[in-house]
């Protein structure tokens, strides 16, 4: 399905939206998505996003990374292939990546702040399914992203 995020803000600008801030960039390959999102937050360390893309399916679905803005590349060229093979539609971190050359020719969306070279190699706690909040916004398991070159769009409901 070919989604507008400017024509759904129109159509439903009588239900709540959240749109989040864009100092976020694409940097994948899918420039146009939509699906239900997975949370996670992370302390410095990748290890269970890692896990989460290389093991589970994720059909029609967006995780959500909390990473506090860490200086560290925390996604990358390996995490969007397992991301690309089990089917994950896009990634939005509130982080930064890394490997961007590579991340831009696979077909997964990518929106991170930045970009950082440096990865962090400790093993640090996570959790998932927890709501998360950062830009002004708040992001749950169950809603919806839609996304698109004019931003990204937040939505507790399915709005196609």
């Amino acid at each position: 399905m070919n989604i507008h995020t400017a024509d759904l803000c129109d159509e439903n600008k009588d239900k709540e939206l959240q749109i989040l801030s864009p100092k976020f960039n694409n940097y994948g390959g899918l420039k146009r998505f939509y699906g239900q999102i997975e949370t996670i937050k992370l302390d410095k360390s990748n290890w269970r996003l890692l896990e989460m893309l290389r093991d589970e399916n994720g059909e029609g679905k967006i995780v959500v990374v909390d990473n506090s803005q860490e200086f560290f590349g925390v996604v990358g060229d390996k995490l969007m292939a397992f991301a690309a093979k089990n089917n994950w539609k896009a990634i939005i971190l509130n982080g930064y990546v890394r490997d961007t050359d590579e991340t831009k020719n696979i077909n997964v969306g990518l929106f991170a702040i930045g970009t950082c070279p440096l990865r962090n190699f400790d093993k640090t706690e996570s959790s998932r399914g927890e709501e998360i909040s950062f830009e002004g916004l708040t992001f749950n398991s169950g809603d919806y992203i839609y996304a698109d070159n004019d931003g990204i769009v937040i939505s507790k409901e399915k709005l196609v």
